[in-house]
């Protein structure tokens, strides 16, 4: 199936510049504001379909407040294999049959198409003949059904010839007749397709295609179509006006006679009225091609929200076979303005493309849902939703030191009993005990700026105004300390020994025998090519000095410390090499022995047969 990977929209209508909207051959859902663009992305597919059979005056559509004197409107289009497409204000190269057989499908709808609902009066027959004529189907055209013509002009050809005026005088008989033949003329036309369109039996009849979506939008609800032609008087008057019925029925049971006002509200009517326009489409698409496009823009507003959710089920098909899948093949836009609602489809529709259209200076400012957080905050400040920046600029920095720190800094946390992930406060924290554990000289500037936008911008209830200009600045000084900390090179660290690593030591010239374990891992670090290593910490755990177990440093025989004694000094520790090496050396000194050095010190202390220096290579 043919898709569309890009959409390159130039100076038409809402957008000012060139902007290109990525697609990559998806679904697309587009949310946006009300004067934000995301209609202008609805014409300019819809006019560059109909392109293909007629021309369209793009000179006409240029954004109105440009006054450049430039000729550049223009929209192209880039579907599979880069082929692309273009229509301008001078040239367009869309007349080739897939875009041309896309467009017979007039897969275009947007919600004013469906307006015409609350014209229908919910009386004993149902007659929706505005709501389908002027309404969901008025695009629909077919050379077998509608001889090529749309179905609403159709029946505006028959209104307007027979509006015509006759000239009184000679011949007045032979004039009415002409005209009345000229009005059933188009008559026939118009009644040729009421009558294939919406009578039972009839090949090209609507009816089953659209029970098919209407039972997945109102279960329960099933319709038939009937209809009542357009009649012409002899002197070519309309004298009977055409109808198109509704037949309901409701969970099996027929409304006729028994007050469906009770039973069809607005939004079921919405609900009748889209299956008719889908289904329109589902039985012209066993006719088309390759390319098939499906464009609603903005109709979720006509429906409540339980039909607003089987529309989006209906359109995604989750569990459903892809043979057996209605809209298998379509590529499908959907617009809105409720960004409640487009929060609801990002969890229903899966592998869509959702995009976000904002009011920006220059145009649309567009957000791309598949972008990178940075690029997400950057639209979103162009877009003067500053809140929406501040989240992404904290998801960004959040997502930098993890990626930074090592994994057993960025473990989960304990709160209130629960195991969460860490939060921004406990990262940056966490940065700063990185470096003190080894032994470095944090980046404090860079700490300090993180933990005050993290207080102050962070959370947007700390400004009155979120759209104030201090608002603004605070969000432009956090894109410098976000640039700052993505610039910054953490010192790199090779695992030497790791933590509670038991050491024993023996020193035969003061019979003196301990054992200390490794309270922390110990690491080789590159720091910007400046190598050092991290001092080691030792928990004393045993020592015994002339066969006496816990023996004080001087005196012999040596003297037992009292366990109170004991549990000071072992809860004083962990001890580096210095503190270790000053209390040997006051036995030493008490024996009358020679001090030693740190070097003698490391190379009595052995580990699974490595002494302390042999493991420090």
């Amino acid at each position: 199936m043919m898709k569309i990977q890009n959409i390159t929209i130039n100076k038409y209508k809402a957008f000012q510049r060139s902007e290109n909207i990525k697609v990559g051959g998806k679904n697309v859902f587009i949310y946006g504001e009300n004067g934000s663009g995301k209609s202008s992305v609805y014409y300019a597919l819809k006019d560059f379909f109909q392109s293909s059979v007629e021309n369209i005056d793009m000179a006409k559509l240029r954004n109105l407040y440009l006054t450049d004197g430039e000729t550049d409107c223009a929209i192209e289009v880039e579907f599979d294999g880069n082929a692309k497409f273009t229509l301008n204000e001078s040239t367009k190269t869309t007349n080739v049959v897939s875009i041309t057989d896309c467009n017979r499908l007039k897969s275009f709808i947007t919600y004013k198409n469906l307006m015409a609902v609350h014209n229908v009066k919910i009386k004993d027959k149902i007659d929706v003949f505005d709501l389908i004529v002027n309404g969901v189907l008025k695009h629909f055209k077919s050379q077998t059904i509608t001889n090529g013509i749309e179905l609403k002009t159709l029946w505006d050809e028959v209104i307007l010839e027979s509006k015509k005026t006759v000239a009184r005088g000679t011949g007045d008989f032979n004039q009415f007749r002409q005209k009345q033949y000229a009005v059933q003329a188009k008559a026939d036309l118009l009644n040729n397709a009421l009558n294939k369109l919406f009578l039972t039996g009839n090949p090209d009849y609507l009816g089953p295609e659209i029970n098919q979506i209407l039972t997945r939008l109102a279960p329960g609800l099933e319709i038939e179509l009937l209809r009542n032609t357009v009649q012409i008087d002899n002197k070519g008057n309309v004298n009977g006006w055409p109808k198109i019925l509704l037949k309901v029925t409701n969970n099996g049971t027929s409304l006729e006679n028994k007050q469906p006002h009770f039973t069809l509200n607005e939004a079921k009517l919405s609900a009748i009225a889209i299956s008719i326009f889908l289904g329109a489409i589902l039985r012209q698409a066993k006719f088309s091609g390759d390319l098939k496009v499906l464009f609603l823009d903005d109709i979720l507003i006509g429906l409540d929200n339980e039909n607003r959710l089987k529309l989006l089920e209906l359109l995604q098909e989750n569990g459903v076979e892809e043979s057996k899948r209605l809209f298998r093949g379509f590529q499908l836009f959907i617009t809105t303005y409720d960004r409640h609602w487009y929060e609801v489809a990002k969890v229903h529709l899966r592998d869509w493309k959702f995009l976000e259209f904002y009011k920006g200076d220059n145009g649309p400012v567009i957000i791309d849902n598949d972008k990178g957080d940075l690029e997400r905050a950057e639209d979103y400040f162009d877009a003067y939703d500053f809140p929406a920046a501040a989240n992404y600029l904290r998801k960004v920095i959040e997502q930098s030191l993890l990626e930074k720190l090592p994994d057993y800094y960025t473990v989960n946390e304990k709160v209130r009993g629960l195991i969460k992930p860490p939060n921004l406060e406990t990262l940056i924290d966490r940065l700063r005990i990185y470096y003190e554990e080894l032994e470095l000289q944090p980046p404090i500037n860079l700490i300090d700026s993180l933990k005050k936008y993290k207080t102050i911008l962070f959370n947007p209830m700390s400004h009155n105004d979120i759209k104030s200009p201090i608002y603004k600045n605070d969000l432009l000084d956090a894109f410098k300390v976000v640039d700052d900390l993505n610039k910054i090179n953490l010192p790199k660290i090779d695992l030497l020994i790791e933590k509670n690593k038991v050491f024993k030591i023996a020193l035969p010239a003061i019979t003196y025998e301990a054992e200390f374990t490794l309270a922390g891992n110990l690491y080789k670090i590159d720091n910007e090519g400046t190598n050092t290593i991290t001092s080691p910490k030792l928990a004393l755990s045993f020592w015994k000095r002339e066969g006496v177990d816990y023996a004080m440093d001087s005196g012999s025989p040596p003297q037992q410390y009292s366990q109170a004694e004991r549990l000071r000094i072992v809860s004083r520790g962990p001890y580096n090499l210095t503190q270790i090496l000053s209390s040997l050396n006051r036995t030493f000194t008490d024996r009358g022995v020679a001090n030693i050095v740190e070097t003698d010190l490391k190379n009595a202390m052995v580990c699974e047969g490595k002494t302390l220096t042999q493991w420090l290579v």
